[in-house]
């Protein structure tokens, strides 16, 4: 699966990096649909005084458009040194309480007529890359970055879950960046900074992990 890169004669070989990295699997839309993380909200972690501290998960995948110009923020409204929302809060009803301008209409200049999808590609170190489909709405109703944090939060608790279940295999021993389980990474750990794009239709979140000092 080779995609165009935007202004370039250039390829991203999603073949190539998946056999370094990991077997790239797609999940489709009917799979989304009937999961419990579809029909119920999941609660986020309160402070209990604990020292924390954030740590960005690395990826592998190439960004290409280094002046950001292809790149959404997400930040906590009235915190001018916030740098990422927490996905416990993304994944609540309008995008949590705190989401900076979460009515802000996404992909305005994004062609809807032609796909009305978008996939969020899942590079998580010492596991196989996932994609995951982020609807986009229509040109009647576009997506706002509420709906956005939410859909992402949506793929992000799936691929969490699925590890928990033992549905994704992992493909290296450290446990640095092990998710699930009850030595790995939690739902509640996660937190979405910046939502940019690789190429094409094919996005990838940075994100952050609170981690306890």
């Amino acid at each position: 699966m080779t995609y165009p890169r935007p202004n370039s004669d250039h390829y991203f070989n999603y073949d190539m990096y998946n056999n370094t990295f990991g077997i790239h699997q797609d999940v489709q839309n009917h799979q989304l649909s009937g999961h419990p993380y579809f029909r119920a909200n999941i609660p986020f972690a309160q402070s209990s005084g604990t020292s924390h501290s954030m740590e960005f998960v690395p990826t592998h995948i190439p960004r290409p458009n280094r002046d950001r110009s292809s790149t959404l923020f997400f930040r906590v409204d009235n915190e001018w040194n916030s740098l990422s929302v927490p996905l416990g809060e993304c994944i609540q009803p309008n995008g949590g309480l705190r989401l900076k301008d979460p009515r802000e209409i996404m992909f305005q200049t994004l062609n809807r007529t032609h796909s009305p999808y978008l996939k969020i590609i899942i590079a998580w170190p010492g596991y196989n890359t996932v994609e995951y489909p982020i609807e986009i709405g229509t040109i009647a109703a576009p997506i706002t970055r509420a709906q956005l944090a939410r859909q992402i939060a949506y793929a992000f608790s799936m691929f969490v879950n699925s590890c928990n279940d033992g549905n994704f295999t992992r493909t290296q021993s450290s446990h640095l960046w092990k998710v699930g389980g009850r030595d790995g990474i939690m739902f509640h750990q996660m937190h979405l900074s910046e939502f940019w794009n690789i190429e094409g239709n094919a996005w990838c979140a940075s994100i952050g992990v609170l981690r306890n000092t």
